[in-house]
């Protein structure tokens, strides 16, 4: 009896450790952004937020089959406070999302904020500030929102857009660069850059 109550105690503890681990495990979390004229596309971290407990291994950026791409490379467990954090840094600005409904999310999986860059094919560089990116759920797909203090527009769902006043290097004219989720979104994004 002693021997199968080991045992037993043996298994359950094997089984807790090993979903543990596979709860913490880090994922290659992927965004995309179509972007006309894109030569390359860049993502420079200076905050972020990821559920306690859940790994982090920072961002990297890039182009990708011609789009705009950052990933995070974090674990996937979604909680209150990491969706706090990001209404906290989006402040009075204005967020994205694919694929739900409301204006912040109730919880999500990690944040990231960021200074984006994009290069033109036309030899432009335009840079904006702030920009959070952050992966959330809705159903059975780990949906992305996006924000910033700087970003404006009227939220409505999937079909809203956000713009936010951006810097071309070299020039002292502002870039206003839109925001808009994609058709199937979950993640994917696009920006369109008009010059003021």
């Amino acid at each position: 009896m002693k021997i199968l109550t080991r045992v037993a105690i043996g298994t359950a503890v094997l089984g807790v450790t090993t979903f543990a681990a596979i709860a913490a495990t880090e994922h290659g979390n992927q965004v995309f952004f179509a972007v006309n004229g894109l030569k390359s596309f860049g993502f420079q971290q200076t905050g972020y937020s990821i559920t306690s407990g859940q790994p982090y291994g920072g961002t990297t950026a890039g182009v990708s089959n011609g789009k705009g791409q950052i990933t995070v490379k974090a674990g996937r467990k979604a909680s209150s406070s990491v969706a706090s954090w990001f209404k906290q840094q989006v402040g009075s600005g204005q967020t994205l999302v694919c694929d739900t409904k409301g204006t912040y999310p109730n919880d999500l999986n990690f944040a990231v904020e960021g200074t984006l860059t994009i290069g033109s094919t036309s030899g432009e560089t335009i840079t904006c500030d702030n920009i959070i990116v952050a992966q959330g759920n809705f159903g059975t797909t780990n949906n992305w929102w996006m924000g910033g203090p700087g970003m404006k527009g009227a939220h409505v769902s999937v079909s809203g857009a956000t713009e936010q006043t951006c810097q071309i290097a070299g020039s002292r004219k502002p870039a206003i660069v839109v925001f808009a989720p994609q058709t199937p979104c979950v993640n994917n994004f696009s920006i369109a850059v008009n010059q003021r």
